[in-house]
């Protein structure tokens, strides 16, 4: 369903011959579980992208957040999106990048990266 300007919906691509989704190799199962058909019509082929996008009135698309893209903290699962706002709530940042880790031995489920900035900034 085609959701209105300033919605977060599911970022798909059609799947047509000139648009073709080769799969991915080696691993047909996965292909397989990527295609959403009898999207908008019969027959029709989607590929799921996993991307969550917002459109504006001016047609620009913002990548909002990544299905998936969770680790779990203290029995929760915690969006890595929410951390990345959190950071950026400091003056100091003006991007971050949170993504799920394992480090054996330790109970730190995530990792946060920050532009290097030049000194005195």
């Amino acid at each position: 369903v085609p959701v209105p300007a300033g919605e977060t919906g599911l970022l798909i691509a059609p799947v047509t011959p000139r648009t073709p989704f080769l799969g991915y190799a080696g691993s047909p199962e996965l292909s397989e579980q990527k295609l959403l058909r009898g999207v908008f019509a019969e027959g029709d082929e989607f590929f799921n992208t996993g991307d969550l996008v917002e459109q504006d009135e001016e047609q620009f698309v913002r990548f909002r957040d990544r299905i998936g893209d969770t680790f779990r903290w203290k029995g929760e699962n915690v969006a890595t999106t929410e951390v990345a706002e959190a950071l950026l709530a400091h003056e100091s940042l003006q991007e971050a990048t949170v993504y799920g880790v394992t480090v054996p031995g330790t109970a730190a489920p995530c990792a946060a990266s920050r532009p290097p900035q030049p000194r005195g900034v």
